[in-house]
């Protein structure tokens, strides 16, 4: 018995100690760009990092930032946002490690990033509006909080990493070392734009009570949640309620 008991612990801290130290490995997962959809046309210099994307839908007087998923390539979007949304100018900026931009994704990197390329955009639109799914709602959030922003769409949100990363591994203090929480959830009484959430009613990845959460925390700026009742977390948009509430939250 007392043999197996060490085995136990050590086992335990061994794996405690390795989730510690790559973390953001666990926690990020950066996808190379693709040309399929055409090549990067746009680019950001912030703190002396070149950080490429897309842009579509030039010369719209209305903009609008989307910060994609974790494992996403977020220029897959491009022939949706072409289709569907061709009255505003849409922005898909892989953040700093994502597609082809250098750097290392942390919290505090990805808040910088969105600010300034929200502020060197802000001047070219009437308005700009924002758009997150999963992690980058937890962005998105983030920079309606501190900038003006007109609409907010945020895409199987969490209340933060802190509590999804609680959930999955209740077995460790993850309270105690994890680096990046992106506090959604205390954020929301600070956003001002009109906000609408959508939920995949089969979400694995983010459980209905992280979201639920995070709604409660809103107050009267919340416009509409869209609950997609059969969508899954990464097939949320390949659902017809996605581009019927997406259309109807900007137009």
């Amino acid at each position: 018995m007392k043999s197996l008991l060490v085995i136990i612990v050590v086992g335990y801290a061994l794996f405690f100690l390795t989730f510690c130290s790559l973390q953001r490995h666990f926690l990020y997962y950066p996808q190379p760009a693709s040309n399929f959809y055409g090549e990067m046309n746009i680019n950001f210099t912030v703190d002396g990092e070149k950080l490429s994307g897309w842009v579509v839908n030039e010369g719209q007087p209305k903009a609008l930032i989307y910060y994609g998923g974790n494992a996403e390539n977020i220029e897959a979007n491009i022939p949706f946002f072409k289709a569907f949304i061709p009255n505003y100018t849409v922005y898909l900026i892989p953040y700093r490690g994502y597609g082809n931009n250098p750097g290392t994704p942390t919290e505090a990197n990805l808040y910088n990033d969105a600010v300034q390329i929200f502020e060197a955009i802000q001047n070219q639109h009437q308005s700009v509006s924002l758009m997150g799914r999963s992690l980058g709602s937890g962005i998105a959030s983030y920079v309606a909080a501190n900038r003006q922003v007109d609409k907010l769409i945020l895409v199987t949100p969490f209340d933060s990493i802190e509590n999804v990363a609680k959930d999955i591994y209740w077995m460790f203090p993850v309270s105690w070392f994890i680096k990046d929480r992106y506090q959604s959830s205390e954020r929301a009484k600070e956003i001002t734009a009109q906000t609408y959430i959508f939920i995949a009613g089969r979400d694995q990845v983010i459980s209905r009570s992280r979201t639920d959460q995070l709604i409660a925390e809103f107050d009267e700026q919340l416009q509409e949640v869209i609950i997609i009742d059969n969508a899954g977390h990464n097939t949320i948009s390949q659902y017809p309620e996605y581009t019927s509430g997406l259309k109807r939250a900007l137009d």
